[in-house]
């Protein structure tokens, strides 16, 4: 009789500890779930709140914290922008002690043509190449506007070979959300980069149009009839790889 006794209260203690253990771990695990969603609510808050506080900065505001990010305490003195067509990306790159930093980027708001450098007027190209910036213009219908030099003297050079007139111009880096060839960028980030533009001076900036970002990836020319494509190719490549 004791044996029997003893035997269901030890059954019984190994059915109420597994009970207990399994209930146990299914309260913690729901206690984890809750926790988790709690945490993921107070971040997506928190993101909401940011998001909201950067909307209220100005152009000037956003840009020193994006300098401050890259450390710069004062503007950098040289610029380089870097537009990559394939990402569809403009990069900021600022000089600092013989070093090239990155600061920011800012995403194209529209894209015409295709990969390829721009040919003649009117063919919705965005040019490929090494460019400087010859002007800033604050009466922009675009917003703000910043010029690029195209077409540059190796641009002239290569369509004087091939015989071909009108390449076109008033190509510009901008706001809105439009384009026919120019590198839009959006009202509040051509603001910013406008006035960065203004105080490194025009002078200082450089400007990378590249088909895509030859540090990732590359293009492959095979028989195309505009044999100097590989030799451009090859320039922006050598010059690109300068910023990592």
């Amino acid at each position: 009789m004791k044996e029997f006794f003893y035997g269901f209260f030890f059954s019984f203690l190994v059915l109420a500890l597994i009970y207990i253990i399994f209930y146990k771990n299914l309260f913690i695990e729901k206690d984890i779930k809750t926790l988790k969603y709690l945490k993921s609510k107070i971040i997506e808050r928190n993101i909401t709140i940011i998001k909201k506080a950067e909307d209220n900065l100005t152009s000037k505001e956003r840009l020193k914290i994006a300098l401050a990010k890259s450390d710069f305490i004062i503007y950098p003195k040289k610029l380089t922008l870097i537009a990559l067509k394939h990402e569809k990306k403009l990069e900021v790159w600022g000089g600092k002690n013989n070093k090239w930093i990155y600061i920011t980027s800012y995403p194209f708001t529209a894209f015409s043509g295709r990969l390829g450098p721009k040919l003649k007027k009117g063919d919705r190209q965005i040019p490929e190449g090494i460019y400087g910036i010859s002007y800033l213009n604050p009466n922009s219908k675009f917003h703000l506007s910043m010029k690029v030099d195209y077409p540059n003297s190796f641009d002239k050079k290569m369509a004087k070979k091939e015989k071909r007139t009108n390449l076109g111009g008033d190509i510009m880096i901008h706001g809105s959300n439009q384009t026919i060839g120019c590198i839009p960028i959006g009202d509040k980030k051509i603001e910013e980069l406008y006035f960065l533009a203004k105080k490194v001076g025009i002078g200082n900036i450089k400007v990378i149009i590249s088909p895509v970002d030859f540090r990732r990836m590359e293009v492959k020319i095979k028989n195309h009839k505009h044999k100097w494509f590989k030799d451009l190719y090859l320039d922006i490549k050598k010059e690109i790889k300068n910023y990592k």
